[in-house]
């Protein structure tokens, strides 16, 4: 502890800016949190085990997590093998595909999906005059795959693509074999990204409600039981006792992920770059992982080419004839859009900032209560969004904050949200920084703000940008966090499209999500034009770090 208030002494502004960083993180993460957890009272809590339909909730939402975890997870991981190291055509479309559920409102997925493969289904009843049953667990697993593995994919990719080739070479040098290099080399140095990946991807298909809502039908979930509790009910402190419920296997997440990643080193990054071609693999393997990625990608095009085909359409589902006045009504709604790209940008800076702060406090400074710290860090991942908004209104609803319905309570809950997104990444791919880089600039008299600012922030660059972009783009399309703290000024387009499809207009619905697939997809191209005149301005014209 001395040795720590030395080092706070010897540079205070840097220090005294990280203890603000934390004290504001913890207020904002802890305190609604523990708000939504000290509702119920004891007796709540120990009714919970009585209650036979929320025990078998509890079942079905773990089963759930399970099994979409595995699959987004070995699916992110094929995407991200396929784009990063092999040699293959295609990797554009990839690209694109992991993208499309990110940029459009996630209970969008499971209403495609009915109207492609449900009764009524496009492609079932239209086409091959067939009635499928595709309600429960099984509809559910497919589309929280789809849904949620390019959350997954953000996180390896970024780890992956920062992994150098002479590694493989290497081991092949010495006799390995390419099955041999990549379980005992390649996929090891990876397990910081897969373990991330499959943390985000676990907790967001735990604590997810819009697709469960639309089509598991009578395979309950401990979310939606929660917000029946809440909107059906009116049943506050069942809904806090369910959500609440909810952070045991998610720490449970958080345990395992940290234990399998353990103390091992995973340290790719040593000051030496590598521009070797990657190891090619068997035919039948490239060609395996290629159709499989393909297949997935022939399938999410499905999903969103009949959004875009309801868009125009007058009725969607039964009258397919063109139609352009559901674009009438979006302008009239054009103030939910712009409210929509202002809390996102402001919210995407904030939360990448404190990711970066939060990974780099974790990682690469000596303080106490770490391992704390970094729970807290992915804890807002793994409250249910809408109890995450409840928790702000309790929070800061009241005086003497009274923000609800305000942009300022809008910012700070979509910033906390998208905190997990941004630090595990960080995390990730700090982990493959040498501890030499740091300690060599500290020898020729570098100051930690230098070492930040002059070798850390430019070695992270793209994860950073990545996670700005990726938390943009989450809150251009969240819908659970905000749906208990928004005002009648500060209504947002995800807002909008849940009530046209609780009206049953899914063809304004499905206008509306087009125009915000490509709001964000436009914002995607600015960004990456940012990136590239970045890069250009430091020397870097490959894009990759030149430390």
């Amino acid at each position: 502890m001395r040795r720590t208030l030395r080092r706070f002494g010897n540079e205070p502004v840097f220090n005294m800016a990280f203890f603000i960083l934390i004290l504001a993180t913890l207020f904002l993460i802890v305190y609604p949190v523990w708000r939504v957890i000290f509702y119920p009272s004891l007796e709540d809590y120990l009714a919970f085990p009585q209650n036979a339909r929320w025990l078998k909730a509890l079942t079905n939402s773990m089963v759930m997590m399970v099994l979409s975890m595995i699959t987004c997870s070995t699916l992110a991981f094929l995407f991200s093998y396929s784009i990063v190291r092999l040699r293959i055509k295609g990797k554009a479309l990839f690209r694109f595909i992991t993208l499309l559920p990110i940029v459009s409102p996630p209970f969008i997925v499971a209403l495609s999906y009915i109207l492609l493969f449900g009764r009524q289904g496009l492609i079932t009843n239209h086409l091959l005059g067939v009635r499928l049953n595709i309600y429960g667990w099984q509809g559910l697993w497919a589309v929280q795959t789809i849904s949620f593995f390019p959350y997954a994919y953000a996180v390896i990719e970024g780890v992956m693509r920062n992994i150098p080739e002479n590694m493989e070479y290497a081991a092949r040098n010495l006799g390995a074999g390419k099955w041999r290099a990549f379980w005992d080399v390649f996929f090891p140095l990876c397990r910081p990204g897969v373990a991330g990946g499959a943390m985000i991807a676990a907790i967001s298909v735990l604590a997810d409600f819009g697709n469960p809502s639309m089509i598991a039908g009578n395979f309950h979930l401990l979310p939606i039981e929660a917000y029946m509790q809440m909107v059906g009910w009116y049943n506050m402190t069942g809904a806090a006792v369910l959500s609440t419920v909810l952070l045991i296997p998610t720490f449970a997440i958080f345990l395992l992920n940290r234990y399998w990643l353990g103390s091992r080193a995973y340290t790719t990054t040593s000051g030496k770059e590598s521009f070797l071609p990657p190891q090619s693999l068997p035919k039948l393997v490239e060609w395996t992982v290629f159709s499989i990625c393909l297949i997935v990608s022939i399938f999410v095009l499905l999903v969103y080419g009949v959004l875009l085909v309801g868009a125009f359409s007058k009725t969607w589902g039964y009258d397919w004839s063109l139609d352009l006045s559901n674009f009438a009504q979006i302008y009239q709604k054009r103030k939910l859009l712009f409210n929509s790209l202002e809390y996102a940008a402001i919210s995407s800076v904030l939360a990448s900032s404190a990711g970066f702060a939060l990974a780099f406090l974790v990682e690469r400074v000596k303080l106490p209560g770490k391992k704390i710290l970094d729970f807290l860090a992915v804890l807002p991942g793994a409250v249910p969004g809408i109890f995450l908004g409840l928790g702000f209104a309790l929070a800061l609803g009241p005086p003497p904050f009274a923000l609800t319905g305000t942009p300022t309570i809008m910012i700070v809950a979509l910033s906390i949200w998208n905190i997990p997104t941004c630090y595990n990444a960080n995390r990730a791919r700090l982990q493959q920084i040498s501890d030499s880089i740091e300690q060599a600039a500290r020898n020729l008299g570098a100051s930690k703000c230098k070492v930040v600012s002059g070798i850390f922030f430019p070695i992270l660059k793209r994860t950073i940008l990545s996670s700005l972009m990726l938390s943009f783009l989450r809150s251009m399309t969240c819908l659970s966090v905000v749906i208990f703290i928004y005002g009648v000024s500060t209504t947002v387009s995800t807002i909008s499209v849940l009530s046209l499809v609780n009206s049953g207009d899914w063809s304004g619905a499905a206008a509306f999500t087009s125009v915000i697939i490509t709001v964000a997809f436009t914002s995607m191209g600015i960004f990456k034009l940012a990136e590239r005149i970045f890069s250009i301005v430091s020397g870097d014209k490959h894009g990759r770090s030149t430390y």
